[in-house]
């Protein structure tokens, strides 16, 4: 657990320094806090989707390339985000429940929709370790050997309000398997933040 929360911190304070070290270039470093709920499921068998949840911080970074109303941006997170899935059958039901540290490497367009509206698009790779979590008698990383590290694609689409306020739907899938013989996660989300 020591090791896990050590990871946790490092990730943060790497965004951080990232973040800061752009906005003493003089670069246009955006953070954002965001939340949001999840429907969650592992691509196996008769596993079907959980209710979840992520939250965290977001670092972004607008690169104007065509004009001043369309830019090109990336944006890295740090997230805790509850995964899993639910399996019903004739024995009774099992959730699990595994919480990740997960990081998103995005790149995006965003395109001014109006005074106070900015319409966003983008998508990337994420690398996640597996924190901890359980289904109702066992640890999912420890006693049914689900594996620590995940990677997957995701993409976001959604809309800026008012330069502070942004709502958006991303989806996530998995490249790698969370148990050896099983499927990998999947992920789909509403998400909402407040930007500064």
């Amino acid at each position: 657990m020591k090791r896990i929360l050590s990871i946790a911190i490092i990730a943060i304070m790497a965004l951080a320094n990232v973040a800061h070290a752009e906005e003493n270039k003089g670069g246009n470093v955006e953070f954002e806090i965001t939340g949001g709920v999840q429907a969650a499921t592992i691509s196996y068998g008769t596993i079907v989707s959980r209710v979840g949840f992520h939250a965290g911080l977001r670092a972004s970074k607008d690169f104007k390339f065509f004009t001043p109303e369309n830019a090109i941006y990336g944006n890295v997170a740090a997230l805790i985000s509850l995964k899993g899935g639910k399996l019903e059958n004739d024995e009774g039901k099992t959730v699990y429940n595994p919480y990740y540290l997960e990081i998103p490497i995005h790149a995006g367009y965003s395109h001014i929709i109006s005074d106070n509206a900015k319409f966003y698009f983008e998508m990337g790779p994420y690398f996640a370790v597996g924190l901890f979590g359980k289904t109702d008698d066992k640890t999912v990383f420890d006693d049914l050997n689900f594996r620590r590290f995940d990677f997957g694609l995701g993409l976001r689409t959604g809309v800026d309000f008012y330069k502070h306020l942004s709502l958006g739907l991303g989806y996530d899938v998995g490249l790698i398997n969370v148990q050896k013989g099983t499927g990998a996660n999947k992920n789909f989300y509403v998400s909402a933040g407040y930007k500064f």
